[in-house]
C-alpha cells in the first residue's frame, strides 16, 4: 500500500507566521491576520517553488495569496484535520 504525504500545519515559536508541510517538504507560508477580522492569508513557500512559476504545485495550492477568515477554515482547504496540527498557541495575558 502506497503512503500519501499529507499536508500539516506548523507553528513557530518566534513568529506568528506558520509553516505548511506536505510530508517532508514546506510547501506554504501561513500568514497570520495582521489586525482583528482581517484574513488569514496561505501563500506557496518561495524555497520549494523558486521559479515563481509554481510549477508541480500540490493541490489545492495556488500561485497567489488566498485568503481565509481562520484558521479553521485554512485546515479544510487542505484537507487536514486539527490534530494534525500543532496546537494553538496560548494568548499571553497582557
Amino acid at each position: 500500500m502506497e503512503h500519501t504525504a499529507t499536508y500539516r500545519i506548523e507553528t513557530l515559536s518566534y513568529s506568528s507566521t506558520r509553516l505548511v508541510w506536505l510530508g517532508d517538504v514546506k510547501v506554504a507560508i501561513l500568514f497570520a491576520p495582521s489586525e482583528d477580522g482581517a484574513p488569514y492569508h496561505l501563500y506557496p513557500h518561495p524555497a520549494a517553488f523558486p521559479t515563481l512559476g509554481f510549477q508541480g504545485l500540490p493541490a489545492p495550492l495556488r500561485p497567489e495569496f488566498m485568503a481565509f477568515p481562520d484558521l479553521d477554515a485554512v485546515r479544510d482547504f487542505l484537507g487536514i484535520s486539527a490534530q494534525a496540527s500543532e496546537p494553538e498557541p496560548e494568548a499571553k495575558a497582557a
